[in-house]
């Protein structure tokens, strides 16, 4: 009744009495692997990640062989969002009998382990020694999991050096929160958005999870075929914007919105209308956020130009896999866009 109880809770974002309900439960049966497991997601969206990672490891304890491969790959992601690369590759080692997981549950923990490991590698081959410039200024990264491929890289802005700083929101939607319904991804993004020093520049990466085959817009107009895409495209990104707006009031972030890349799909697995939905679907997508970004006072850094190869799928230059950029790839978009804002600025400098 315990854990019933806190899942109704935690679907609800209510996670303070979730964690307390799960807790409970614990109380009845310490080896409780479903409580403790939720327990370690409540902690994660409370961004308490020191209580996370102690949850997690409690589970590769009593479960080692089925909970305990998935906890270990979330113990990499805690240790890389620690800036403990070396724990994180030895976390994904210990998980690596994840990629023979069949059973739906792993399939998100097992994209995730595959994930991770590129960007690790990538890292290993591009920075050996570290990242090379120091920065005392932060540019936090606010967002689903592309927000992982921008976490330890420096970027320069206004001649300045800035440090990325990922704050992980896993599954992250702009419908979630864009809709009038509390739940637990306003609870984690508004903790987060609270704790980040005020007029910080922020950077959200949520919108592609949006536009993908399997879900958001597309999946929503299948279940609704009456209803226009455009109307949906344009209501989830003015709701997702408004609520920014309105939640910024209080901090005065400088806001930059992360556009969505092309797709990186294997054609041949899907039908040519599907393929041929998907792409107008992240083009008009594309279109609709940057307009409205800018309407709304925020910058927009653009990664569906340099990734489209002429027919709005992906030219395979700055993808890491099938949905994201690698860490090089966001370094190029973030090229494009100080170059093009300090084009701009000389634009509109008064003449001598």
């Amino acid at each position: 009744a315990y854990y019933n109880l806190g899942s109704s809770l935690q679907e609800q974002g209510r996670l303070d009495e979730a964690l307390l309900s799960y807790k409970n439960a614990l109380v009845y049966q310490p080896k409780y692997i479903e409580a403790l497991h939720n327990v370690s997601i409540v902690q994660r969206c409370m961004d308490d990640l020191a209580a996370e990672v102690s949850s997690l490891e409690k589970i590769t304890l009593i479960d080692p062989e089925n909970y305990g491969i998935r906890a270990f790959v979330n113990l990499a992601i805690c240790s890389f969002l620690g800036d403990d690369l070396e724990g994180s590759k030895n976390h994904l080692i210990a998980a690596t009998k994840i990629e023979e997981r069949t059973d739906p549950e792993s399939k998100n923990d097992k994209t995730y382990w595959k994930y991770l490991s590129r960007i690790l590698d990538w890292h290993e081959l591009n920075f050996p020694n570290g990242c090379g410039q120091k920065s005392d200024q932060a540019l936090f990264i606010i967002g689903e999991s592309h927000s992982l491929a921008v976490h330890r890289l420096r970027v320069e802005k206004h001649d300045s050096v800035f440090l990325c700083k990922a704050k992980l929101i896993k599954g992250c939607m702009q419908w979630h929160l864009g809709n009038s319904d509390r739940n637990i991804y306003k609870y984690q993004f508004e903790r987060i958005f609270s704790t980040i020093p005020k007029s910080s520049y922020v950077l959200l990466v949520i919108g592609e999870i949006d536009c993908r085959l399997d879900s958001g817009i597309i999946e929503h107009k299948s279940k609704f075929p009456g209803r226009e895409e455009e109307v949906i495209i344009t209501k989830t990104i003015e709701n997702y914007l408004s609520y920014i707006v309105k939640l910024n009031l209080n901090y005065k972030h400088a806001i930059i919105i992360q556009g969505v890349p092309c797709p990186n799909i294997d054609t041949a697995s899907f039908p040519e209308k599907k393929v041929a939905q998907l792409i107008d679907v992240i083009k008009k997508f594309n279109f609709e956020l940057e307009d409205k970004s800018r309407q709304n006072g925020f910058h927009f850094l653009d990664v569906y130009k340099m990734t489209d190869r002429g027919d709005g799928l992906s030219n395979r230059k700055w993808h890491i896999d099938k949905h994201h950029l690698s860490p090089g790839g966001f370094m190029e978009a973030w090229r494009r866009y100080t170059k093009n804002r300090d084009h701009q600025r000389r634009s509109d400098a008064p003449a001598s």
